[in-house]
């Protein structure tokens, strides 16, 4: 069955039923599942379902989320022990030509692009020096506004036992200094391109036509242990 123009909405209705029996906010890890990646994004960018289990011997952990502007593309790279590299892109929602098979067939265009690599432990170092130089395991960027409408960088990480949360906004000095992103998009393997920096209207307000903008914004601050807090840009 092919999609015709009036689509959109009735799937937008399921797709609200379905978040009444979403799961709750803890981030339970990476997932697929875009209802339940959007009930838990704060946590999940906070690296919440590894926080916790952070401490003496337990093992390396590391969370990198790209925001090229929330609505258009969102790149989310988990990195384990082992190396083992897990990176997931989401962009924006194309539904031309969307065809229905089954119920599961309802979340597959903002289910986004999934692809994983191992790294070599050479690889691996790389990256990790250049997080260490450019500050991920130091003093978090305390006040730092990471804006969906904007291009940020959220990394968390349980590196040798001690959990690290912090951001860069674009544009700052932190950011034009930072050397990891480099590193991570040379062993991308997503064929996607990266959405580049560019100015945008992070506090702009859309026309009621075009609501659908602000229902998905929101603004985050760095605090000294995680987020410290979250609100979204009122309608």
């Amino acid at each position: 069955m092919t999609s015709k123009s009036s689509k959109p909405a009735k799937i937008a209705a399921v797709l609200a039923a379905l978040v009444l029996v979403g799961v709750g906010c803890a981030s339970q890890g990476p997932t697929e599942d875009p209802i339940q990646r959007k009930l838990q994004w704060f946590s999940y960018l906070e690296g919440g379902d590894f926080r916790a289990r952070c401490g003496p011997g337990a093992p390396d952990r590391y969370r990198l989320v790209y925001n090229g502007v929330y609505l258009e593309q969102v790149r989310a790279y988990d990195l384990y022990a082992d190396g083992y590299l897990e990176v997931r892109v989401v962009g924006e929602t194309d539904l031309t030509n969307f065809t229905i098979s089954s119920v599961r067939d309802l979340l597959k265009p903002w289910r986004g692009e999934t692809t994983s690599m191992p790294l070599t432990s050479g690889e691996m170092n790389t990256l990790i020096d250049a997080l260490t130089r450019d500050g991920a395991f130091g003093p978090p960027a305390v006040g730092t506004e990471l804006s969906s409408k904007g291009f940020f960088w959220a990394i968390a990480s349980c590196h040798d036992g001690d959990y690290h949360f912090t951001g860069l906004a674009w544009p700052s000095d932190a950011w034009g200094m930072a050397t990891f992103d480099d590193v991570l998009f040379a062993l991308d393997p997503s064929q996607v391109p990266v959405n580049p920096p560019r100015d945008t209207e992070t506090t702009r307000f859309v026309r009621q036509r075009d609501r659908s903008q602000n229902d998905n914004a929101f603004r985050v601050r760095v605090g000294e242990n995680g987020l410290a807090g979250t609100f979204t840009i009122p309608h």
